[in-house]
């Protein structure tokens, strides 16, 4: 089982690297900022018949996992109609790989009917940053006019369907969208990245691991409050992770990441240990002994890391670069 989607900060690639301060034997798994959920992934595979507590502020995102849970059919079907529409649809750019000297070089070109037309879209272009995508759609079907005709449609129209309905059309933009970054519309907050390459072959998600995820969720209790409402399920035996906006962080989650909310995060952290949980704490370390100041008696453990998903570094020849840095891992019991 992997995470359902893409996330900025998301933990797959630190797991190995986790491994020596994961708990061997818990019976509750409370992650009050669940995001794309990686670090459960671990806690389902090494104890199934555990508790699970999963948490975020995003309620859209917990939409996506109370319909796997409960309406896995319905989100299927929802799911495989848009996908099917879209497969079905040119992408932006085809692969055209030349041989110099002999060795292969791959160029990503614009593929006609595929590619933006920006004339189109500037004639149908209404108040504000918004278009007629439905017209646009109508005129110059692609992968790319389909996804913005579809995110409009969510955003106009999400608050009259259903939560199996909601969750699916999200799903979908969310893997179609660009590089696993949560971008809000300020107005509604709600979704609003821009798509992404769209270069998917065959399909855009992995039915197998949903309903891998659909059995994983069937012991969880799926909530979206803020993180201090978790508390109540800490206790003696339990495995707390904390994942919450990182320091510095380039990621939009449409929430508060400032000093004053880490040290309520680092309290709540405290506050969980001393229930006689085992905790453990990620985040960014800037430089600037923020953490270091504040553990306690609790260990700090440091990784170099490379961040390669979400927004790059951009270099001065228009190149771009994964993003280095290094994080911590608080870690109390």
């Amino acid at each position: 089982m992997k995470p359902l989607f893409m996330w900025a900060g998301g933990k797959t690639k630190l797991l190995d690297t986790f491994a020596e301060h994961l708990p061997e034997n818990f019976d509750t798994y409370v992650e009050p900022f669940f995001g794309g959920g990686a670090v459960f992934t671990w806690a389902y595979a090494k104890n199934p018949d555990a508790k699970f507590v999963i948490n975020d502020i995003n309620p859209h995102i917990m939409e996506i996992y109370r319909a796997i849970k409960g309406d896995l059919q319905e989100f299927c079907t929802i799911l495989d109609d848009l996908e099917a529409q879209y497969i079905s649809l040119l992408p932006p750019t085809y692969k055209k790989t030349t041989v110099i000297d002999g060795k292969k070089k791959t160029k990503w070109l614009p593929l006609e009917g595929g590619a933006p037309d920006k004339e189109l879209e500037k004639k149908y272009k209404l108040k504000g940053r918004t278009y007629d995508w439905d017209k646009i759609y109508e005129i110059r079907p692609s992968r790319r006019t389909f996804f913005f005709k579809t995110r409009s449609l969510y955003q106009e129209n999400l608050h009259n369907w259903s939560e199996t309905k909601r969750a699916a059309y999200l799903y979908f933009l969310m893997k179609t969208g660009f590089n696993g970054v949560w971008q809000a519309k300020k107005s509604t907050g709600l979704y609003n990245t821009p798509c992404g390459l769209m270069r998917h072959k065959d399909s855009i998600y992995d039915k197998k691991n949903v309903v891998s995820w659909n059995a994983a969720l069937q012991n969880a209790t799926i909530l979206s409050e803020d993180f201090k409402e978790t508390l109540e399920h800490a206790s003696a035996g339990s495995f707390v992770y904390l994942d919450p906006p990182y320091r510095g962080g380039f990621a939009d989650y449409d929430t508060v990441k400032d000093d004053n909310f880490q040290e309520t995060v680092i309290s709540f952290f405290e506050s969980c240990k001393n229930k006689g949980s085992y905790c453990l704490l990620s985040n960014r370390d800037l430089g600037d002994n923020f953490f270091e100041s504040r553990k306690g008696t609790n260990k700090l453990v440091y990784f170099n890391v490379t961040y390669t998903v979400g927004r790059k570094k951009k270099n001065i020849n228009g190149s771009h670069d994964a993003t280095k840095a290094t994080e911590i891992l608080m870690i109390g019991s």
